[in-house]
């Protein structure tokens, strides 16, 4: 969700603030050249610091910014205007199509079917949309619309911090943006799957991201359904979901069990989804060819292959790394990966996206 006012053709870094840490990370990107990681970072925060989506206490971000910038920052980070994440748990998301139009119309048509399809106040809420496809007759979009209480709390932080906000959108369309250069992943519809501590995003995408919702549980849900099932502490559960997860074991058996609540919930969410899909192409030969997935929670052993099987769809974790450079840095290990795949969306922004 844009909030710049003007355009510049100038460096940005991503920012993208989760439940307990923040991740920040600049992209150098050179015409005819593969996109090279400047610097990133990561930081921890105390949980309880974002509550509903607002920022409730900033001073505890705020230091946790610091500390990224002065003790965990890896390469370098150069510019002060940043592309931030807000949660897509907390933003209204709803594709559209209408006839060719100019853009003030545009904006009319958006927010008519805002005030026909969410419940909240359009005068409380920042309205957007993105134009996803348009040929000489109609355009497809996408509105998205964020409560202005929320993405106010980011922009005083951020502003405090001495940074130029250029742009705000949901976590998942940061991801998506991925998903548009990865090779030939993007080339078919899709269901692109965000799990993250607290939370899991679930979102349709044909060639660009359509619609998205939100289910509770996450890869920390996990941790604490082992550890409850099993009789264990939550480290020992989370080592051992990080170790042997659902693939096959001797523990195997005894996980899936723990974790069956969450799967089912997860495995009912996405078939929802694969029937919205289904729907609105109206049986136009159009189906959901696989699953993607993102985020710390995607990489438990036997995850993806447990999905496949259940939803009879070929499922893979999205590599971006493919064609993300991480140059003379020094990477990441491979388990920790996944949790700058949303940020790196952020930072790979174009300038040109980036305006009124």
């Amino acid at each position: 969700m844009g909030t710049v006012k003007f355009y510049k053709d100038e460096p940005l870094f991503g920012l993208d603030i989760g439940h307990t840490n923040l991740k920040a990370m600049q992209i150098d990107k050179v015409s005819g050249h593969p996109p090279v990681i400047k610097g990133y970072g990561i930081s921890n925060f105390a949980l309880g610091s974002i509550q509903n989506g607002v920022i409730i206490n900033p001073e505890v971000i705020a230091k946790a910014m610091h500390e990224l910038f002065d003790k965990n920052l890896v390469g370098k980070i150069t510019s002060r205007r940043v592309a931030c994440t807000l949660p897509t748990a907390y933003t209204f998301s709803r594709p559209m199509k209408i006839p060719i139009m100019n853009r003030e119309h545009i904006k009319e048509a958006v927010q008519l079917e805002a005030e026909q399809y969410i419940p909240i106040p359009l005068d409380s809420l920042y309205l957007d949309y993105e134009i996803s496809y348009e040929d000489e007759q109609q355009m497809e979009l996408l509105m998205v619309a964020t409560s202005k209480k929320i993405v106010d709390s980011y922009l005083d932080l951020l502003q405090s911090l001495d940074l130029e906000p250029v742009a705000f959108e949901p976590s998942i369309n940061a991801a998506s943006r991925l998903l548009k250069i990865v090779g030939n992943m993007s080339a078919e519809p899709a269901i692109l799957v965000d799990i993250g501590s607290l939370a899991t995003d679930i979102a349709i995408f044909d060639k660009s991201l359509l619609v998205s919702s939100t289910m509770n549980g996450g890869g920390d849900t996990f941790s604490n359904l082992i550890s409850r099932s099993m009789h264990m502490n939550i480290e020992q559960a989370t080592e051992l979901k990080n170790q042997y997860g659902i693939a096959f074991s001797d523990k195997q058996q005894r996980i899936i069990d723990a974790l069956k609540p969450q799967l089912d919930t997860f495995i009912h969410e996405t078939q929802k989804s694969i029937r919205f899909y289904s729907e609105r192409t109206n049986n136009a030969g159009k189906n959901i060819t696989k699953i993607i997935t993102v985020g710390g929670g995607a990489v438990m052993p036997g995850f993806n292959q447990y999905i496949s099987q259940e939803l009879r769809l070929p499922t893979e974790n999205l590599n971006p790394w493919e064609i993300i450079d991480f140059g003379q840095l020094v990477k990441p290990q491979e388990p920790d990966l996944s949790m700058f795949i949303t940020v790196a969306g952020e930072a790979i922004i174009e300038p040109l996206e980036v305006n009124a």
